[in-house]
């Protein structure tokens, strides 16, 4: 493990001579800055148990299995559950080129299911924010009402 913490660095993707990549077990976040053709060009290349790290599905195809390795939301923040984070932490290696690594599907989630636990948390957030203004205008309300009953 390096402790390694930051933005992952660019410049990677530039050493043409590149083989071999294991920037696991770190801790970085944001957005993986490499594209789809760099990363097949590694015979190596291990990314997962960053938690705040994640990968933009435009330009990085959901074929590399990524373990361990969230697809960004549009705001660049990981999109899954501590539960699945968990999970997919069990696994050894993110991308092995020379077949040593098997993805484990049985421990992620489908992208449906990320939608649908995303806007659960969504219509949560949504009615919390009604319930607080609904009370804030009931008290706001009595209060008007008290007044008025005292200049009558």
């Amino acid at each position: 493990m390096n402790q390694l913490n930051g933005i992952v660095p660019s410049f990677f993707s530039e050493m043409k001579n590149l083989k071999h990549l294991n920037l696991a077990d770190n801790s970085f976040h944001g957005v993986l800055p490499f594209n789809e053709s760099f990363i097949k060009n590694l015979n190596f290349f291990e990314i997962g148990r960053n938690s705040e790290l994640c990968y933009n599905k435009t330009v990085l195809s959901s074929n590399l299995k990524l373990e361990g390795l969230a697809p960004c939301d549009k705001y660049g923040f990981p999109l899954w559950s501590p539960s699945q984070k968990e999970e997919s932490l069990s696994g050894e290696n993110d991308y092995d080129v020379e077949g040593g690594n098997e993805e484990k599907t049985e421990n992620l989630k489908t992208k449906e299911e990320e939608e649908e636990e995303h806007k659960g948390s969504n219509k949560t957030l949504f009615g919390l924010g009604i319930g607080l203004f609904s009370l804030v205008f009931l008290i706001l309300f009595l209060f008007y009402l008290a007044k008025r009953c005292r200049l009558i």
